[in-house]
């Protein structure tokens, strides 16, 4: 049997919508399947808003439940190219109506008169906002645990207060498959697992069971690793790369004209990364690595819908230049539990932004900040509201290594930016905050100018938690072309696991206030490098968790990673950042010499909400990698070449 080649052409909704075109130019057909994930938590809320502004206005379905952007300008633009090559999609651009969208692009394919040519499916059922109620009455929600087993990770979970705009399970892969099966061209869904768009298509290619045999679990486990590496597009193939040089100055245009993944995908299980010829990037042991570890958080259990993944133990090797070759992903049972993720309004939200120049700019930009807090706060009890409290609201000092907490460098700067962020239950307070800002030009410190245009404006506060809701909960159905009745795809219980996955044998864990214990450095002459010179890294966020993978550079100088850069040492490094209660746990990855560390309630409240610079933990990486000092012994150090 052929091997299956899967492209990836976007990461987000955001991503360049020129990037397709690189897969489907030329003579040569180079893939079978495109695959895009648009979704991201803010985007459910931004289009459950949307959704819920057209039905308060009575008005008819319109593109607000969906993302039309992924007809207007991947699919419907490439038409021509996309129908000659016969290549098949799979995307989430459905939202939170994917039927609309498969009636929306019927009805621009009938205005083609190229009806008969496309059929288009659409998977619905992960929208449960509307059994929250009877869920909850029946006990079917549960507690999400970003570290298994550990009752102080919790999140806030599902409740019955009001101000909901979505509640969306995690769908897995079979239903794509079903779709698929039954001839659909392009598959929408609503949400799913981003690996899944990528599992449903080599299921369906394949001949797959989602069954639970050691057989059927390692083959889903391997599909969703490679759906796992190319999801999030470029990040594959040398975009957020540690060494950034390799990928920028790449040939072929460097960042300008990035290469996005191919995935080819063998019976054997094993699959390649790579990318489209004459094209910018790079697809190294190492830029691959960083993107598999991206968001996980227990390597042994990264639990998804159709299979429990362990990729602890997985290996990547160069296949040929701009090509890896990856292997050993091992299959679990799944869990009987999905997880859901439910978006609320919870207030609203302002920032301001400014350019302090001249001496002492950082100085005058935090009494700068903390003058237009304490205005809006006076203004506010004028008005009998109450303040901007300490925990809703930011004073950053962009320039002055504000990220990096007490361990960034202190001296005299002379242009840097103020941001001023702020959260409230009122709109009318932050309103104030926006009026009065641009006042500070003329009665405060010399030197200042807006970032912005206008006012500052305030918007909607969206806060996102996640939970577990039972498997069976769920009913999925699958929309196939002009056929009157959708077909069911049920969730069952049959072959799952008794419960959640124990957390990872090979484990530790650090909490505040436990200093960090004396590491017993090598035996003989050192030399003492930066985490950078020796591993590279990168991070992701979950929720308010966060992810930060560190790999070794070479395999000797992983044993010295492990001794020295514990749990206690990265709470230490980023303590500034973790709020009271937040834990740091580290998981071994020794197939691709690798520790992966899980931090929570580390991004100020999660990444809607979160009135940081960085809410998504993409920093976290590169600050771990910058601020931590290894020991390394003189004759390993010299053997590598440091």
């Amino acid at each position: 049997m052929p091997p299956v080649r899967i492209g990836c052409y976007g990461a987000f909704w955001g991503d360049s919508p020129w990037a397709i075109t690189q897969f489907i130019k030329g003579p040569d057909k180079q893939v079978d399947y495109l695959v895009a994930d648009y979704l991201a938590e803010v985007t459910m809320g931004l289009l459950a808003r949307s959704a819920r502004s057209n039905q308060s206005s009575q008005k008819k379905r319109s593109a607000a439940g969906f993302i039309s952007e992924f007809a207007d300008l991947a699919l419907l633009p490439n038409l021509d190219a996309i129908l000659e090559k016969g290549i098949k999609l799979v995307t989430n651009a459905g939202g939170l109506d994917p039927v609309g969208l498969k009636e929306y692009i019927e009805s621009k394919l009938a205005e083609r008169s190229l009806s008969h040519k496309l059929k288009v499916a659409a998977v619905h059922g992960d929208d449960i906002i509307s059994q929250k109620e009877t869920l909850l009455e029946k006990g079917r929600f549960h507690h999400f645990e970003p570290v298994a087993g550990s009752a102080d990770t919790r999140e806030d979970g599902i409740n019955t207060a009001t101000g909901y705009l979505s509640l969306n399970a995690y769908l897995g892969a079979q239903p794509i498959a079903v779709a698929l099966e039954q001839g659909a061209d392009i598959v929408i869904t609503g949400r799913c697992v981003d690996s899944a768009l990528v599992l449903g298509p080599l299921a369906c290619e394949f001949g797959w069971s989602f069954g639970t045999s050691p057989d059927d679990l390692d083959r889903l486990a391997s599909a969703s690793l490679a759906g796992h590496v190319i999801e999030c597009g470029a990040q594959a193939t040398g975009g957020n790369y540690t060494d950034w040089e390799q990928s920028a100055f790449s040939p072929h245009g460097g960042w300008s004209n990035m290469g996005y993944p191919i995935l080819t995908f063998f019976p054997d299980n094993s699959f390649t990364i790579s990318k489209p010829p004459r094209t910018g990037g790079v697809v190294s042991t190492r830029s691959v690595c960083e993107q598999m570890l991206y968001e996980v958080l227990d390597a042994e259990n990264y639990i998804l819908p159709d299979v429990i993944l362990d990729l602890s133990r997985v290996t990547i090797s160069q296949d040929s230049p701009d090509s890896v070759l990856i292997r050993g992903a091992r299959g679990k049972p799944p869990t009987p539990w999905l997880k859901c993720t439910a978006v609320r309004q919870k207030g609203y939200r302002i920032s301001v932004d400014m350019l302090v120049s001249g001496e002492q700019a950082e100085r005058k930009a935090k009494t700068l900040g903390r003058a237009i807090v304490e205005r809006t706060n006076a203004l506010a009890a004028a008005n009998h509201a109450d303040p901007i409290s300490n925990d809703d609201h930011e004073i950053i000092v962009i320039g002055a290594e504000h990220h990096l907490g007490p361990r960034g460098n202190s001296g005299d700067r002379r242009e840097v930016v103020l941001r001023v962020a702020a959260r409230h239950e009122k709109r009318s307070v932050l309103d104030i905050m926006g009026k009065e800002a641009a006042s500070f030009l003329t009665n405060s410190a010399p030197g200042i100018c807006m970032l912005t245009s206008g006012r500052p404006k305030t918007s909607p506060n969206f806060v996102g938690s996640s939970a577990l809701v039972r498997r069976d909960s769920l009913h999925p159905v699958v929309f196939v072309g002009s056929q009157r009745s959708p077909i069911n795809v049920p969730f069952t219980l049959d072959g799952c696991s008794s419960g959640k996955p124990s957390a990872s044998l090979d484990s530790e864990t650090a909490v505040s206030g436990v200093a960090p214990s004396p590491t017993q450095p090598p035996q003989g002459l050192t030399w003492r490098a930066k985490l950078h010179e020796v591993a590279t890294g990168r991070s992701g966020d979950k929720g308010d968790s966060a992810n930060v993978a560190i790999i070794a550079r070479d395999a000797a100088f992983y044993e010295h990673i492990l001794q020295q850069v514990t749990p206690q040492v990265v709470f230490s490094a980023l303590q500034h950042l973790i709020a009271p209660g937040g834990t740091v746990t580290r998981f071994a990855v020794p197939g691709v010499h690798a520790v992966n560390f899980v931090i929570t309630k580390a991004l100020g409240g999660g990444g809607l909400s979160s009135l940081r610079l960085d809410r998504q933990a993409k920093s976290y990486a590169q600050l771990l990698l910058s601020l931590i000092d290894v020991d390394i012994p003189a004759d390993v150090a010299h053997a590598a070449h440091l």
